[in-house]
């Protein structure tokens, strides 16, 4: 199916290519019709999302009676920036190169296509409902929370220091993708945000630590390691949870997946989408049992004082990310502004819990330090395997 023929958005759908793309799923089955419903506004920054009810001429036999279809975004400047980080193109390949490998449960993939010139993209998906996402405005509760941690330490311990996550183009370090200097720009254009706007009015220890992240940004930093395949972006409305009605848990929007700090995914886990109450309650428990399925799974060398160490350097790696300029993103629904005000409401708690001011003020003075201890460690592992 050539390009030029791909639907760009959900208006552009038509029966005839339903069927031709997802043929080796009908079993012989004739699509009739099909109605499209626009999902997740205000959780889809990155891209448009639909359900697609599929309706047959005569019995479907097993042919699935619905899938989600997922879309580049219709804005050019938010394709532009999914670009530069190869954000769709991530997602397109986690699900070609890994899929039912990643140890994790995931959906169903039915077909995916990328044009390279426009960048944009069409992914077909199983339809996981009725099983439904947590609230993350309202938080998610604590045994879905639990069933993340658990499944996680089983994702992250799989490919732990995997060479063969390595070998993939897409799945290359995240950071690596943007210069130091066009990192400091941002971060420029981002604090004048701040003083003109007051963004950060409302979250005062992200306002006055604000300060202290601009010598973080003037390093290099090192390729992490341990490293594993992280999703990169985890949180409640990427977790799909069983409902009354059925469903299974599955983990969703692999757009951010690739190599990276494991420790980071528990840290957007934590701070984004559980209640500042249930965080501050369970939050102890929770790392401990990660740090203890990790061990349970074989990782070795990760000491439960050393995960604590980089629990809180993440902390202030999600910090600068949230501190970032986000003009391309679109939060313009309610659902989006609710949603990144606990975003910041939360983290701004975390970081007043982890008191992260001595850490920030440290790090740049020890990171020189640190980044050479982590390219060692990661040259002798690798020597170690050979």
């Amino acid at each position: 199916m050539s390009p030029s023929n791909l639907p760009l958005s959900v208006e552009e759908l038509t029966t005839d290519w339903i069927q031709s793309a997802m043929a080796p799923y009908l079993n012989g089955a004739t699509l009739k019709d099909f109605t499209a419903t626009i999902i997740g506004v205000g959780e889809g920054f990155m891209g448009q999302l639909a359900r697609v009810g599929l309706e047959y001429d005569g019995d479907k036999g097993d042919a699935p009676a619905s899938l989600i279809a997922k879309f580049a975004s219709t804005s050019e400047a938010t394709r532009d920036q999914a670009a530069s980080q190869n954000l769709y193109q991530r997602e397109l390949g986690f699900y070609r190169d890994i899929g039912k490998e990643a140890g994790v449960p995931i959906a169903d993939c039915y077909y995916s296509a990328y044009i390279d010139e426009t960048n944009h993209f069409v992914l077909l998906l199983e339809d996981l409902a009725p099983g439904e996402a947590s609230d993350q405005v309202a938080g998610t509760d604590k045994e879905t929370s639990r069933e993340v941690i658990e499944q996680f330490a089983k994702l992250h311990a799989k490919w732990w220091n995997s060479e063969k996550l390595e070998q993939y183009d897409w799945a290359q370090w995240l950071i690596q993708s943007m210069t130091q200097k066009q990192s400091l720009e941002m971060f420029h254009k981002s604090v004048k945000e701040v003083h003109e706007t007051g963004k950060f009015d409302a979250y005062p220890e992200m306002k006055r630590l604000m300060p202290l992240l601009e010598p973080l940004l003037k390093f290099d930093p090192a390729p992490p390691f341990p490293f594993t395949l992280t999703h990169g972006d985890l949180r409640s409305d990427n977790i799909i949870k069983p409902s009354a009605e059925g469903g299974r848990f599955t983990v969703i929007d692999w757009q951010l997946s690739g190599i990276g700090d494991p420790v980071n995914d528990i840290v957007r886990w934590m701070v984004q989408s559980i209640s500042i109450e249930d965080r501050r309650e369970t939050e102890q428990e929770l790392l401990k049992l990660y740090h203890d399925r990790l061990l349970e799974y074989g990782v070795k060398g990760f000491s439960y004082r050393k995960f604590i160490s980089a629990y809180k350097t993440n902390l202030i790696v999600v910090y600068l990310m949230f501190s970032m300029s986000m003009e391309t993103v679109d939060k313009s629904s309610e659902r989006a502004q609710a949603l990144f005000h606990q975003f910041y409401s939360r983290l701004n708690s975390a970081l007043v819990d982890w008191k992260v001011e001595q850490v920030m003020k440290a790090l740049p003075y020890i990171y020189p330090f640190i980044n050479v201890v982590l390219i060692i460690k990661k040259v002798l592992n690798r020597n170690k395997k050979g």
